[in-house]
């Protein structure tokens, strides 16, 4: 038994502990070992995606509409 699971063990044996979600969260994030991790071009490393792509992708979604008068 890791030693995650023994300190979870001991801390639901005293009625404490994480809450369950948080503590699968965790689990699976100690499942994925090799998660997103990016050299930013200042040189700082950023782990998940590239914010500039999050933005150029959300906007390419983007419909714009025009405002009409309702008296038409």
């Amino acid at each position: 038994m890791c030693s995650f699971h023994q300190f979870s063990a001991f801390a639901a044996s005293r009625g404490e502990g994480l809450h369950p979600k948080l503590r699968a969260l965790l689990e699976r994030a100690a499942a994925l070992p090799f998660s997103e991790v990016s050299l930013r071009h200042d040189g700082l490393v950023q782990a998940g995606p590239d914010p500039e792509s999050e933005i150029a992708s959300s906007r390419a979604n983007v419909v714009l509409l025009s405002r009409q008068p309702a008296n038409q």
